[in-house]
């Protein structure tokens, strides 16, 4: 039973491993991804890199309704003057808005959702946000048909607003930059690095254990007891690897269940109002599915893996200590000696 319980905790070692290096697999490709992840998520899943040239097409769009009508965009609309234009001219502007509408379905549809997010929507992004909120309620008033006196202040707000969305993008790209360059994502490449070590941690008790096979292969007697040999020298260095292996897995541990069961006490500064992460978490995973599932659902999958391999690691490091600890008490290996058999 004690040669049993002993090739068991050799045995208890391999599906540790075995589950610490598939975590690792799982998640380092996607956490040496993310910060690009997170650039991609910004530039095509929410559309931003789309932003400028579609509210280009936007005030083209509307500069050319308003040609129709005789009205030149760049000259009228800054001065808000409609008294010379003819109540009795009238023009078909469907094309036009027809343009307009593609092009908040081909990007500023999802920009505007996000300026206007209460997490992402930060200051720089506020004026992006008024501006498309106010060319969608000017072209709900809009009809395919209309009279110019009607039609030419409501495209003369499409092209200003369109105008002042595409001299703002400093201010845009400001808001962009600071969530693809935050500190958390900078540093990620040190966590990147600091993961990659993680590949040999279960080693650290492989090499325990070859010290404690050493002291039991010599009869498993510390010197302290009768019997004893100086192969029990072999018990310091397996105790102070077997120390190691068990601290690195339970930080690892523990650092995983205050990020799963804590998340609510851990702020996100980058984010407007600076949610927790609970909250942040809560709100892209529900909202902006399509962005979750790019940047950090397998970077969540690999995580929660990471952790169930720690937690296993650590109870195979209390079982391994707990049959050493029996195994030097109670000495099954002994030789008995002459006298003993004599008395015996």
């Amino acid at each position: 039973m004690w040669t049993f319980c002993f090739f068991f905790v050799w045995i208890l070692v391999v599906p540790g491993a075995v589950l610490t290096h598939l975590s690792l697999f799982d998640l380092l490709p996607y956490l040496k991804d993310l910060p690009s992840n997170i650039v991609k998520g910004f530039d095509e899943t929410f559309k931003f890199a789309y932003l400028e040239q579609d509210s280009i097409r936007v005030e083209n769009a509307a500069a050319g309704a308003l040609w129709k009508c005789g009205v030149v965009a760049n000259v009228t609309c800054p001065l808000s003057n409609y008294s010379g234009i003819s109540s009795q001219s009238s023009s078909n502007t469907s094309a036009e808005q027809a343009l307009i509408k593609a092009s908040f379905k081909t990007s500023l549809d999802i920009v505007s959702k996000v300026a206007s997010d209460k997490y992402f929507g930060v200051e720089d992004l506020n004026s992006t946000a008024v501006s498309l909120n106010k060319i969608v309620d000017d072209m709900n008033k809009l009809n395919d048909t209309m009279t110019c006196r009607v039609s030419t202040p409501l495209f003369c707000n499409i092209y200003t607003s369109a105008g002042g969305i595409v001299a703002g993008m400093s201010a845009v790209n400001k808001a962009i930059d600071s969530f693809k360059t935050s500190d958390i994502v900078e540093k990620w490449d040190d966590y990147h690095k600091f993961l990659i070590l993680l590949h040999g941690l279960p080693y650290i008790m492989v090499v325990s254990l070859l010290f404690f096979t050493c002291f039991w292969m010599k009869g498993g007697v510390c010197c302290c007891c009768k019997g004893g040999t100086i192969a029990s020298l072999a018990l310091i260095p397996f105790a102070l690897f077997w120390l190691l292996s068990f601290v690195l897995y339970a930080i690892v541990g523990v650092t995983g269940l205050v990020v799963k069961y804590y998340m609510d006490k851990i702020d996100v500064p980058a984010l407007k109002g600076t949610p927790n992460l609970k909250q942040a978490i809560n709100h892209i995973e529900t909202m902006y599915p399509e962005f979750w599932n790019l940047v950090f659902a397998n970077l969540a999958n690999g995580l929660d893996l990471l952790l169930k391999a720690s937690f296993f690691f650590v109870v195979a490091c209390l079982i391994i200590a707990l049959y050493s600890c029996c195994e030097c008490l109670c000495c099954p290996y002994r030789k008995t000696s002459q006298e003993d058999k004599s008395r015996a």
